[in-house]
């Protein structure tokens, strides 16, 4: 991982000179958390009232239990499916660049796939809908050793992502090779790793230090949270390199809510790029480009929010943010807690703020 400086992050810095911008100090969010979030909870919750209040965090639980190390509010968990997320806003911030376009074929980049592979545009991957076989799920079936595996993208795709495609955008399939394909077209766009170009496009520009890329034996790394089963035992999956772009960073709480800061309140993306984003593209899902918009009523009315969550092994995480105005509410927990679980305690955080 390269090493970033940064002195104030740029989402901070254009935060802080919003007009009237002041930081208003907890607003009586840790009682909040303390009402909504269960008493048994293991990992990081996170509350803000809007862009120019402050970060409430709440650690609790252990990251470690072997050796009864405590969260804190700084503990680093992966993030799962998080991860399409930060790979849509990177190939945003591309197609800015006028290097990526989402509706080209992406036989542009990959020629060595078959016709009917692709004629498919990186819209579709992004959205889950473009109609290939989810081909690195049906090799884990038959060798689980393939888990390990460490290739890269552009090899893995054309060993995975070549099968029967039928017509892109009429089925939906949440499918990991759709999203080692885009990392493929990534590097063969960049001519550098998938993973470089996140980091040089979305996490040093947010100003982000706690947020990369897991590789193998990430759970013994200083700082991070380890994931468990309700029951107490490990439940840590590999990260091999080849599915980076849709489940293998990890991040913390503010590094999170930082990102998002960066994507909706600086120039990092063209307003387009943000349209993209907000653009539904599934609607029986919710889906538009690596996360969802999900529409949560408050006493104020509704409020349409980016809604990115993740699941990796044991780890669990939720990030609700609004774009208006920099609303958000994080989870991150290592201990299998069940998603609908905790996507009802984040959406309960959220209704609470008004």
């Amino acid at each position: 991982m390269r090493f970033r400086l940064s002195l104030l992050a740029p989402a901070a810095l254009a935060l802080s000179l919003l007009p009237g911008c002041a930081v208003v100090a907890k607003l009586s969010t840790e009682p909040l958390i303390e009402q909504h979030a269960p008493k048994d909870y293991s990992g990081v919750v996170g509350v803000r009232a809007d862009a120019r209040s402050t970060l409430v965090l709440r650690a609790s639980g252990l990251a470690l239990r072997e050796e009864a190390q405590a969260n804190t509010r700084d503990t680093r968990f992966m993030i799962g499916s998080m991860s399409k997320w930060i790979t849509a806003v990177t190939v945003l911030r591309l197609a800015d660049m006028g290097k990526l376009d989402l509706d080209a074929p992406i036989a542009r980049h990959l020629p060595e796939l078959p016709a009917a592979n692709g004629a498919v545009t990186l819209r579709q991957l992004m959205s889950n809908r473009s109609g290939i076989p989810n081909g690195l799920s049906e090799a884990l079936k038959k060798d689980k050793a393939i888990e390990n595996l460490e290739i890269g993208p552009v090899a893995a795709a054309l060993r995975f992502g070549a099968g029967t495609a039928t017509a892109p955008g009429e089925r939906w399939d949440y499918s990991v090779t759709n999203w080692v394909l885009v990392a493929a077209v990534v590097e063969r766009a960049t001519r550098e790793p998938f993973t470089e170009t996140v980091e040089e496009l979305v996490l040093a520009p947010a100003g982000v230090r706690d947020t990369s890329f897991g590789a193998t034996g990430y759970e013994d790394a200083v700082g991070m949270a380890v994931a468990y089963t309700a029951s107490g035992a490990r439940k840590v999956p590999a990260a091999p390199p080849m599915v980076a772009a849709s489940g293998t960073m990890y991040s913390t709480a503010r590094d999170l809510v930082a990102i998002a800061d960066s994507v909706y309140f600086t120039k990092l993306l063209s307003d387009k790029a943000r349209r993209e984003l907000a653009t539904v593209q599934v609607a029986s899902e919710d889906y538009a480009l690596g996360a969802r918009v999900k529409t949560v009523t408050t006493k104020k009315g509704a409020r349409h929010l980016l809604w990115s969550t993740g699941a990796f092994g044991g780890y669990k995480s939720v990030l609700a943010y609004d774009p208006a105005d920099g609303r958000a509410v994080v989870l991150l927990n290592n201990t299998d807690m069940p998603q609908p679980e905790q996507g009802k305690v984040a959406t309960a955080l959220f209704q609470s703020l008004d």
